[in-house]
């Protein structure tokens, strides 16, 4: 685990006013949007407005993020191109559907931080996973660069291609959302939710969110401020998941050093893999703040 990422914000690169706000939210990380939130007539003019925030708005610890547009688009190659020059941490690549999707972007940034002045790798990657095609090679996707450190779902692009419909079961999204986290859970990257669209809806937010958070999953897209603490929530762990992780810590380490392989914490079984979910639990504690 890099970072946590258990809230990623997606904001307009076209509002200078949405950029400034994003500084001041308790989100881990930002997706500065020059795709799909900004217009066509207004891609080089938001292009402009994401380079100039970057280098001016102190963003804190956040994850800076740019969505870019598709290298298949007019746009694509000049918002690696210009955006680089301001030194985000990451770049979001839309619709994913094949391993050379992200090795495409991959070789084009490995030039452009020799360019600049980077070493290379210096800029990380996350992929967009938002069609059938994109499922079916999820494998390819995850293990195609060391560059990639997330892959986030889209739900609305996978449904709507499936010709399916989103429903507050989610049983139609299981099997995409399940891949997925397998093939993130093989490659040691992230697996980010999709957004959840009724943001005045927050007991379906919740729902879903838990969904995920049972799966396995790191974190989730959001798209408004108030979805941020009910998402933090769920993917941080509570007081008593903490305690009960340094017991556990503690507990393992005595057994190991007595050799024995394992012992019982509260009445439960508790083996190496139990210490080493407990190990990542304080971990993701303490980068929250609440350790």
């Amino acid at each position: 685990m890099d970072r946590l990422r258990r809230t990623m914000l997606y904001v307009p690169g076209s509002s200078t006013k949405m950029l400034e706000k994003g500084k001041d939210l308790d989100v881990d990380s930002l997706i500065i949007d020059l795709e799909d939130a900004v217009a066509l007539s207004q891609k080089d003019a938001a292009r402009e407005t994401v380079v100039k925030a970057l280098n001016e708005i102190d963003f804190g610890n956040k994850e800076k993020n740019v969505r870019i547009n598709a290298l298949s688009t007019p746009f694509g190659e000049s918002d690696l191109k210009e955006v680089i020059k301001a030194k985000p941490d990451a770049f979001v690549v839309p619709k994913v559907n094949r391993a050379e999707d992200l090795l495409q972007v991959d070789a084009l940034l490995s030039s452009l931080e020799k360019e600049n002045g980077l070493a290379p790798g210096t800029i990380s990657l996350h992929a967009m996973i938002e069609s059938p095609h994109a499922i079916v090679n999820i494998n390819e996707i995850a293990a195609s660069t060391k560059r990639l450190k997330a892959m986030l779902f889209g739900a609305a692009d996978y449904t709507k291609e499936t010709r399916g419909k989103i429903t507050k079961e989610r049983l139609e999204l299981l099997y995409p959302l399940n891949k997925m986290v397998l093939a993130a859970r093989v490659n040691g990257i992230d697996a980010i939710d999709s957004p959840f669209f009724d943001i005045k809806d927050t007991e379906g937010l919740i729902y879903h969110t838990n969904i995920v958070r049972n799966m396995g999953y790191d974190g989730k897209s959001v798209i408004h401020p108030s979805q941020i603490k009910p998402v933090n929530d769920i993917f941080t762990p509570t007081k008593e998941e903490v305690e009960f992780a340094k017991k556990v810590i503690e507990a393992f380490k005595q057994a190991d050093e007595q050799g024995i392989g394992a012992t019982v914490v509260d009445g439960q079984l508790v083996e190496r893999l139990h210490a080493e979910a407990a190990k990542r639990t304080l971990m993701i504690a303490q980068r929250a703040g609440i350790v």
